[in-house]
């Protein structure tokens, strides 16, 4: 009889040895009341005093396991710093590897932002001296522009050739209606833009983008006689012939660009290193949580004659 009820009791055991529980976080003290918590892994093994020394199943009938290392924590601390939840681990060399890795992407991505930044204040600096919103206002207003688009008032007063500061003779309200105007009544023109506000990141990307703003560059009227003209703009389609400041800006513009892509690249491999690090400390928390492995089993045993009883047993291993 005694026998059925602990065959029963283990075979009920063995089902639920798939429900998944949390280790407990406190050691039992063996006189104190047993807590199971589902897990036969759980229930059976306990690590006392931080050691790797188990109380036997005859001390307390049921041994508790203490958790070794919380993966949540893990994944928190390589979340926040890689391999820090590895060094909580003392998973050394991937804690190392993990650190390193964070290291050197961010030295690589504060050379390239820093690179970019550098290049952008170059060809921002170019423009200001080489190309003017005067000078692109007046080729509108030439013979060989647009002359009968332009609306008066667009340049204010009566500023010199290579004033400092252009774009503040220039009332942007009417510069940009004029363009509104050639490109909606001269299809083909090669106006398709309204020139953004002086200092907008779109206005030093427009001026060395679209041929539409090449008469605004100091070597636009000596790159060929007669200068940049409203024929060469329709002749072939909008494109221009641009002159060789506006095709060297547009490559300083693509230096810079190059270098914030990388920067941005190595940006998401900090990202996925953080990411990858929380995953690998807390699944390499949860591998040493379960170094210990439970078997159980029912041996059979002939007493004598026909009879057989059956005879549970349980093996207990951990590996360090």
């Amino acid at each position: 009889m005694n026998s059925r009820i602990f065959l029963t009791g283990l075979i009920v055991l063995f089902l639920t040895m798939t429900a998944r529980s949390q280790y407990l976080h406190t050691s039992c003290d063996i006189t104190s009341k047993t807590i199971l918590s589902g897990n036969l892994q759980n229930d059976f093994v306990m690590q006392t005093n931080h050691s790797n020394s188990f109380l036997g199943a005859d001390s307390l009938g049921v041994i508790v396991y203490k958790m070794k290392y919380s993966p949540l924590a893990a994944g928190l601390l390589s979340a926040a710093v890689p391999g820090a939840g590895q060094f909580y681990t003392k998973s050394y060399w991937q804690s190392a590897a993990f650190f390193g890795a964070e290291v050197l992407t961010w030295v690589v991505y504060s050379v390239f932002e820093k690179q970019g930044n550098q290049r952008t204040d170059a060809f921002q600096q170019f423009a200001d001296e080489h190309w003017s919103v005067i000078r692109y206002a007046n080729w509108i207003n030439s013979p060989n522009g647009f002359q009968q688009y332009y609306r008066s008032g667009i340049i204010i007063g009566n500023p010199p050739e290579g004033v400092s500061k252009p774009w503040t003779y220039i009332n942007w309200d009417l510069l940009n209606q004029t363009e509104e105007d050639i490109a909606n009544q001269l299809i083909g023109s090669g106006f398709t833009h309204k020139l953004a506000p002086y200092a907008d990141q779109q206005y030093y990307e427009m001026i060395g983008k679209y041929s539409q703003f090449g008469g605004g560059w100091d070597d636009a009227a000596t790159f060929q006689p007669g200068g940049y003209t409203k024929a060469d703009m329709i002749a072939n389609n909008g494109i221009g012939n641009v002159s060789p400041r506006f095709i060297a800006y547009s490559h300083m513009r693509g230096d810079a660009n190059s270098s914030y892509n990388i920067a941005t690249t190595v940006s998401y491999i900090i990202i996925a290193n953080h990411v990858f690090s929380a995953l690998e400390a807390a699944l390499n928390a949860s591998r040493i949580n379960h170094r210990i492995q439970l078997q159980g089993h029912i041996e059979s045993r002939r007493v004598y004659g026909d009879l057989v009883e059956f005879v549970p047993t349980l093996q207990v291993k951990y590996e360090l």
